[in-house]
């Protein structure tokens, strides 16, 4: 987003899917689709073994819409 913007969340929705068990946690998030008003993101995060396995425990998709920062 440009500097002279704010970002609000117009929907968020999130899904646990499985117990987080593991060494750590990783996250990745993508951008599906950045358009001129709306964004629309999606994020996965892995329950990861030091071995190099991981599993699927959470995914959620997030719209955002972008305003013009104001003067305050």
């Amino acid at each position: 987003f440009p500097e002279n913007t704010e970002v609000l969340t117009v929907e968020y929705k999130i899904n646990l899917l499985a117990p987080a068990l593991g060494n750590h946690l990783e996250a990745v998030g993508t951008v599906l689709k950045a358009g001129r008003t709306l964004t629309v993101c999606q994020l996965e995060v892995f329950a990861a073994q030091d071995d190099g396995t991981r599993k699927l425990v959470t995914n959620g998709q997030q719209t955002l819409i972008r305003v013009n920062r104001t003067e305050r």
